[in-house]
């Protein structure tokens, strides 16, 4: 009796234990199941490894669908092991078709097998009524989870979509943060930028919100830097930082634009918050070669000046350069590649009045 009842608790606890994991995952909007969380950063951490820290390694771009695969199973494997603790606490809680006999654990294991992924087989049946209605939850039961993940899964990989293609829109903005201030440049100001910086405010709250919603996009890697989030972000947002502090006043894109991008990256960064920071900070942009390049004299660049601006932005940049090496990646590698390609006429804009 005591074994019993220890397997209807086990049962038990392992199948709410799997319901509340999958219920927080897929359905609460900003939320993700302990399971579901360390089974996420154990396999990035085992992956990252194995490609040796290396974010070009093309092993890395499978990490996302080793976590949703090992997760959903995990989740199934759960349950299959918690219904079959419960049948296994009755002996006669299945019968063999066509004796009528006791099954043993493992016909129970079949049977849950079976059950749980509603093929109905028939080979075993409930050995009462009660059993009769504990086998149709348990097929309700798989039912629901089979089909809810699946339609977890669709989303996640849209997202993933869109998280690819605004990398993409970054990147085609400029290779280096420098390069997305010249290539703002229109001779005169830096207004030019406007329309690009308002249609990516809107695209990054957006992939903030799906990473929210979605937390193992964090997860889904890019081994190509033009097509990877961390660092086109903090391209942008080094971009930002010389478009709000070192162009002058009068020649920088509208503030308002500036401010909404800004906010929706400052958005995303609160997502990986819990990342350590890094004891360096990241080099200061290379403020001569735009001045090479548009011919401006930049505000706020002499040492004094970026000491103390700099050491304001201290964990701000230091929590960007943690995102960028959680992926394997070094500061340097935020320019990536040269956006050309062999199908591209190599184009210089002529900035210059």
């Amino acid at each position: 009796m005591a074994i019993s009842i220890l397997f209807i608790i086990s049962g038990a606890s392992l199948i709410i234990l799997a319901i509340s994991d999958f219920t927080v995952t897929a359905f609460v909007p900003t939320g993700e199941g302990k399971i579901t969380a360390l089974t996420g950063r154990s396999i990035y951490n085992l992956m990252q490894r194995l490609a040796g820290h290396n974010g070009r390694n093309r092993l890395l771009n499978y990490i996302g669908l080793v976590i949703i695969f090992t997760i959903i199973t995990i989740w199934i494997v759960m349950l299959w092991a918690g219904f079959t603790l419960i049948y296994a606490a009755d002996a006669n809680s299945i019968l063999v078709g066509d004796d009528k006999t006791p099954s043993d654990i493992f016909e129970k294991i079949y049977h849950v097998g079976y059950t749980l992924s509603t093929l109905g087989m028939g080979d075993f049946v409930p050995g009462s009524d009660f059993w009769r209605v504990f086998t149709a939850l348990v097929s309700f039961v798989g039912l629901v989870i089979v089909t809810m993940s699946i339609t977890y899964l669709v989303p996640v990989l849209s997202n993933a979509i869109h998280k690819r293609s605004l990398s993409l829109q970054i990147s085609s903005l400029g290779t280096t943060p420098e390069d997305i201030v010249i290539n703002s440049y229109n001779g005169q100001d830096f207004s030019s930028a406007n329309t690009a910086l308002s249609d990516l405010a809107a695209e990054i709250f957006l992939y903030t919100q799906n990473h929210l919603a979605y937390p193992i996009l964090h997860y889904m890697h890019s081994n190509t830097p033009s097509e990877n989030i961390s660092l086109k972000l903090t391209a942008l947002d080094e971009a930002l930082t010389i478009f709000m502090f070192h162009i002058p006043q009068a020649q920088r894109p509208d503030a308002l634009q500036l401010q909404s991008v800004r906010r929706a990256i400052t958005a995303y960064l609160k997502t990986i918050a819990y990342l350590d920071l890094t004891p360096e900070q990241p080099p200061l942009p290379r403020f001569e070669l735009i001045e090479k390049h548009t011919g401006l004299q930049l505000a706020r660049t002499s040492p004094s000046e970026t000491h103390e601006l700099y050491r304001g932005l201290d964990k701000r940049r230091k929590l960007l350069l943690a995102n960028v090496r959680a992926g394997g990646w070094q500061w340097d590698d935020i320019g990536g590649e040269k956006y050309e390609t062999d199908l591209d006429v190599p184009f210089t804009p002529t900035i210059r009045s």
